[in-house]
């Protein structure tokens, strides 16, 4: 017998929350990825709770559809949930404390993170009042050109805290930079620096106290308020329960995709993964770059200038149908969890820690191609940042290496200088 909708959607509710409450006990508080999982349900399956509680939901959902769509939200976490439970992280937690022990000097470091807050300072400045009386399209106008790569630049120089932490002279640069990309954001009513704030956080607690604190699903809740209200504040619409529960725009992605996408696509198996592949090479090599979220626009509001983002999920199920979706979340949760494990041995799988875990909460409304993009472009950005290692030639061996090295029966005086290394 078909279950009706609203029965569906509270099932598949009842089952995602059990499976959170699986992975949270498994990871003994030591672990962020519950959070995460928390942070899918909540964006998620949103505007199907509102559809089931007779609430206003976005147009653009297809209500037949949503007990599908509820499904494949459910695989997408079955897939999590799985890595989480076979690879519980709380006896292998990374020491992120070692990463700070040794000084470094690198004046590339202060130096991007200088410039990047004087650009932030001189838009803040220049157009920040006029910002403040626009709506979102005119804020970004206001901001100019180089808007979406000052927001691109921003995750890979936030994720930069642990590297920071070692050059004594970037900790300034740092928080400041930081302070000021929060309030650009808000002067243009973008919401990236939550995603930013959030991986920032949890890094630092696991640094700190090596276990997160259930109360910091408090933090959670003000995320959550924060994303409504600045939503509002775009819309000029109030802020509710309803209105916090329709942020999650991937339930409209899936089920018009489940509805329109697989006779208009008709995607082979991986095809969409193939050519996202394909499309991080430069645009002198591929001018002609495929994307599904410019397929969506097409589709739903053909010669829009605005878009709607698009959904993991729904690329998982038109290139493998349901079956491959829990496969294809497992794979970007065990590249998430084996990048983590390794945050302790080296700032560069610190720094990649942040960055993944912002990519992929920003990913979840967005297409693999994006998510690759994200991860290029932040590999570039550090192997450009290392440079500064290479020329002033005082990249030391790591401080984990050091502390785990055999004191010598010799006297300090005599002990010989450590290799010099130009990692980063």
């Amino acid at each position: 017998m078909e279950l009706s909708t609203g029965l569906a959607v509270w099932l598949s509710l009842a089952l995602g929350v059990a499976m959170l409450l699986a992975v949270f006990l498994r990871s003994g508080g030591s672990d962020f990825l519950p959070y995460l999982f928390a942070y899918f349900i909540f964006f998620g399956f949103g505007p199907a709770i509102n559809y089931a509680l007779g609430n206003e939901i976005y147009v653009g959902i297809i209500p037949d559809k949503i007990n599908e769509a509820c499904l494949a939200l459910l695989l997408a976490l079955a897939g999590v949930a799985a890595v989480a439970l076979l690879m519980p992280i709380r006896e292998r937690l990374p020491d992120l404390s070692a990463l700070g022990r040794s000084p470094r000097k690198n004046a590339l470091v202060p130096a991007v993170l200088w410039t990047m807050a004087a650009y932030a300072a001189v838009i803040l400045l220049l157009r920040g009042p006029a910002m403040i009386t626009g709506n979102k399209l005119e804020r970004i106008q206001l901001a100019g050109p180089l808007h979406y790569r000052y927001l691109a630049l921003e995750i890979c120089a936030c994720s930069l805290y642990f590297l920071t932490r070692a050059v004594p002279s970037a900790r300034l640069p740092y928080w400041l930079n930081f302070g000021l990309y929060v309030l650009y954001c808000l002067a243009t009513n973008e919401r990236d620096f939550l995603f930013v704030a959030f991986a920032v956080a949890m890094h630092i607690l696991l640094l700190q106290r090596r276990r997160i604190p259930p109360k910091f699903g408090l933090a959670g809740v003000a995320f959550a308020v924060a994303a409504t209200y600045l939503s509002a504040v775009r819309s000029g619409g109030t802020l509710n329960i309803g209105k916090a529960l329709n942020e999650g725009s991937t339930m409209f992605v899936d089920t018009y995709v489940m509805t329109y996408g697989e006779s208009s696509l008709q995607l082979w198996p991986g095809q969409s993964y193939a050519e996202a592949l394909v499309s991080v090479l430069p645009s002198a090599l591929v001018p002609d770059r495929p994307m599904l979220m410019y397929w969506l626009v097409d589709q739903w509001a053909p010669g829009s200038s605005s878009g709607y983002g698009f959904s993991l999920t729904a690329e998982a199920y038109l290139n493998f149908g349901l079956f491959g979706i829990p496969f294809v979340f497992a794979a970007i949760t065990l590249g998430h969890r084996l990048i983590l494990l390794r945050a302790g041995r080296g700032h560069v799988f610190a720094y990649a820690s942040i960055l993944y875990t912002v990519d992929w909460m920003y990913g979840f409304r967005g297409e693999s191609v994006t998510f690759l993009s994200t991860l290029l472009y932040g590999a570039v950005f550090y192997a450009v940042i290392c440079l500064g290692f290479v020329r002033v030639g005082t990249m030391s061996t790591p401080a984990h290496t050091i502390a785990r090295r055999k004191p010598e029966s010799a006297p300090i005086a005599a002990t010989p200088r450590l290799p010099v290394r130009a990692s980063g």
